[in-house]
């Protein structure tokens, strides 16, 4: 008895994630085409939720969905994407590494930053402003490593 067809919205559920993101992946080339009923509705096998938890921990790994397609079009075709992975994944760490240096050099330089004002706010009389903010570092006194990472922080 050949397995029950899943719609795309008992897909949804099943994987936790939402029918526009299947079907944004279906666009993309990570998931195949599904077959269409004769009402033209979607219906899956049950083993497409598999594949898209497979996509969701490639992406939270630090994947992009351009590369996941790349590794699955390999593999579907026959090949062994493997050593791609373990060149991609090596790539994202070595970000990370970096991120985690330029933040480590940021906290740094805010560390220096709210001593140097602690001093500046011992020395001034209640009655007059301290002016912190002209006290900070410009541009070519922090690191550029710091600059960047805290910059990437706030812009996400």
């Amino acid at each position: 008895m050949p397995t029950p067809l899943l719609r795309i919205g008992q897909v949804a559920q099943r994987a936790g994630v939402s029918t526009d993101t299947i079907r944004y992946y279906e666009r993309l080339g990570l998931l195949p085409n599904p077959q269409r009923s004769p009402a033209g509705y979607r219906e899956y096998p049950e083993i497409i939720v598999n594949r898209i938890a497979l996509v969701r921990n490639a992406m939270r790994f630090g994947f992009s969905l351009l590369e996941i397609r790349g590794f699955l079009r390999v593999r579907e075709a026959g090949g062994k994407p493997c050593h791609q992975v373990r060149h991609a994944a090596q790539t994202i760490l070595d970000r990370v590494d970096q991120q985690i240096a330029e933040l480590t050099a940021t906290r740094e330089t805010m560390r220096e930053t709210l001593l140097k004002w602690d001093v500046q706010l011992a020395r001034t009389p209640a009655t007059r402003h301290a002016r912190l903010l002209e006290g900070l570092p410009s541009d070519s006194h922090r690191p550029s490593r710091g600059r960047r990472g805290l910059s990437e922080i706030h812009e996400r």
